[in-house]
Order: structure tokens, then sequence, then C-alpha cells
């Protein structure tokens, strides 16, 4: 029997999201040092972010998710990342995984999110290489998963995830999704990074094989088809797939930025330069200097977030989705943002001395956020230069590796 879906349920506004993630940043930039410790967002975190309606952002409409624009998204996350960027980041890739709910019956995605839960309900992961994915045999009514997937960022707190599984030993274009239950997995609780550490993204894998019925089980081909459908219906995302999610993901990187230059400032008027005529390093033209390269990459990076947010809402008002020369522009938009944020973040803690290396100040811990998200590998911004580059020369594309989300077979 079908399950009933509720289509008429109030959704959340954006600037009621926005309003109470700004309350919050007091309390989210408290726990940044104890959430770096635990490797996790705190459970009282997880709670607070729920109530505010967070983990709304992207769920389907008829499960009482969201509906909102490339620019109230961007703008959420910019508020979380000035909070807490590891924050920012566990809600933001959390988020991408809802966009698989789509690529799945109606009845077998509603009771994830009907029923009572705290935190975000599905996490996805995987589909890069078959290193970052596991395999899948198909059996009569379903298929035997295996296999390990790392860096699995928001399954702490989701009651579903969407695992990349190869179904092909020798095609490597052969990639599904499968919907698996959390406590059917085993966490190996091995996330210990220098940087983004309280985001929890550690392995999970499956004890021997597990069975996944066939009514979970999907393809990038099936969920391409889906969305069509379903944006048809009007039940759909937004446009702009991948795109859209690195976009948005723009502003935890701009946010964390936001956040090292007011603690760099309310702190400039009070530091002295050792082994200087300087009593005050407000005083000194470096400190000029600094602060104003600092502001200009920051606010360079938020014209090209702020252009290609405004670019893809153009295109979802018309019922486009991005080419693939537009897809690669933002992708490249996106790895520039991140690294301008990071280098004008690292300047400032560069420039605030010594004592800024003591776990207790902020600014040593943003500051490793923020390069590790710009190491991420969507966000790498060598590899982009190179790639936009080449097609402004009209060179031949070279291979390149997708995530599950881009394939089309």
């Amino acid at each position: 029997m079908a399950m009933t879906v509720k289509t008429d349920v109030d959704q959340p506004q954006a600037q009621e999201i926005l309003a109470r993630i700004t309350d919050m940043q007091p309390w989210l930039r408290e726990q940044q040092a104890v959430a770096e410790q635990q490797r996790r967002i705190p459970q009282e975190s997880i709670e607070r972010l729920d109530a505010a309606g967070v983990f709304t952002l992207t769920t389907p409409r008829r499960y009482g998710g969201a509906d909102f624009s490339t620019r109230e998204l961007h703008d959420i996350y910019r508020a979380l990342g000035a909070g807490c960027g590891a924050t920012g980041w566990m809600v933001w890739a959390a988020a991408g995984g809802n966009l698989w709910s789509f690529s799945f019956a109606d009845d077998v995605m509603a009771p994830v999110y009907q029923s009572p839960w705290v935190g975000n309900r599905t996490f996805a992961v995987g589909g890069t290489s078959r290193r970052m994915s596991g395999t899948a045999r198909q059996v009569d009514g379903g298929w035997l998963v295996k296999g390990a997937w790392p860096f699995a960022t928001g399954s702490i707190h989701a009651s579903h995830g969407f695992l990349a599984v190869f179904y092909d030993e020798t095609d490597d274009t052969k990639v599904g999704m499968v919907l698996v239950p959390k406590d059917a997995l085993v966490s190996r609780n091995d996330w210990d990074a220098m940087g983004l550490a309280a985001t929890g993204s550690q392995t999970v894998a499956t004890d021997g094989e597990l069975f996944v019925p066939d009514e979970r089980f999907s393809t990038p081909t099936q969920l391409g088809a889906r969305l069509k459908e379903q944006t048809e219906q009007g039940r759909g995302p937004r446009r702009g797939g991948l795109a859209r999610s690195l976009v948005t993901g723009t502003g935890v990187a701009l946010g964390m930025a936001d956040h090292a230059l007011e603690l760099f400032l309310a702190g400039v008027g009070k530091r002295s330069i050792p082994y200087s005529s300087y009593a005050k390093q407000l005083d000194a033209p470096i400190t000029h200097l600094t602060v104003g390269r600092a502001h200009s990459q920051i606010r360079a990076a938020g014209l090209v977030a702020d252009a290609a947010v405004a670019e893809l809402d153009r295109l979802d008002t018309e019922g486009l989705d991005p080419s693939e020369r537009e897809a690669l522009q933002f992708h490249t938009d996106v790895a520039y943002v991140w690294d301008a944020c990071s280098a004008a973040v690292e300047s400032l803690f560069h420039s605030s001395g010594a004592s800024a290396i003591i776990r207790r100040q902020p600014l040593q811990l943003i500051a490793r956020n923020c390069r590790a998200g710009s190491l991420h590998s969507a966000h790498s911004i060598d590899t982009w230069m190179e790639n936009v580059g080449r097609a402004l020369c009209g060179a031949e594309a070279m291979p390149t590796s997708t995530s599950v989300l881009e394939r089309r077979s």
C-alpha cells in the first residue's frame, strides 16, 4: 500500500531561518572548540539547528522542506559559516543528500522524512572513484552491497544514507546509489583532521554484504528522469544540480572569512608589535595593508559568488539547467571563492602574532577550517583554473572524474 504524502505542509521562510541563525551565532562560536575536540557537532547544537529549521533547507517540499532560491540558501550558509565553519560545512554537505530523495518512490522516502528525528535525515557519499565507493551485485529482489565509504559528512546525525556503488566490475560508468538505514552500517570513528575536524566526516562501512531491496537502488539516469518528472509537476527541486549546491556552499567560506576579519579588527587596537617601535598594531602601516588586502579579497570573492548565485537563479526562473560550459564556470568560481577566502583568513592569522596559535584563540581554528575546505577536490583552485583555461584556449577537454550526480549512465 502506498503511503499518503502530505502536500500542504507549511513551508519555512528563508528570512525566519536566517534570523534564527544570526541569533544563534554567539552560541555556535562558543561551541567551536568543543565541537573540534569531540570531532562532531555537539548534540545540543544539532537540536538548536533543528528547531531553527536548518535541516529543511533542501528537503523535498512535500515532506515539509523549503523551496529557497540560490540567493537565500547562500545567505543562510554564510550566516552559519560566520558562526562555526564546521557546522556550516556539515549542514551544507548533508543537505546535498536530499537531492537523491527525489529519485526514489514516495512510499520509500516518506517514512524517512515523516518519522520523528532530530538532525539531518540523509547524507550522501562516494561516486568519484571505486576507492570512494562500494560495490553491488544483483540478486533476486535487490542487491548485495558491500564496501567502505570515507568522508561521510553528516552521517553521525542522519537516519539514512545514500551510498554510491559500482555494479559492474569492468565498467566504471555503471554506478548507482542505494538508500541504507544508518543503523545498518558500521561507523569507524576515524575522522581526525587538522581542519573541519568537527564535521564528523568518518568512514561508514558494511559488515560483510548488506541486502538492499530494488526499490532502494537508483542510478544517475533514473535520478535525472525523476527530477524532470517532478519539476514538470511542480514538486521538484530548483534547477542547477551539483553546480548549484557548490555555489551555495561558498557561503560557508565567506562566512568564515567574515568572522576572521571581525576578530582581527576587534583586537587590532589591543595588540602591540614586539621588537618594533609600534606600541599598537593599529598604528603600523603593514596592518592597514593587511586589512585592506584581506577586505578586498573577501569582497572580490563575495562578488564572484554573487554573480554565480544570480546567474543560477536567472536560469532557474527561465526553466533552464546550466550548460556544460556554464557549469564549468560555476565550478571555477567556487574554487576561486574558497581559495580567496582561505588566503584572506591566513593573512589575518599570520598578522595576529604568536599568541594566535593558542587553541583558545578562534582565528587559528577558522584558518584551519577554511583551508581544509579549500582543499576539497571539488574546490581545488589549480584543477579548475586548468579546466577553464583549456576551455578558453579551445584545447581538447581531458577526461575527468565526476561525482555520481554528474553521471548519466
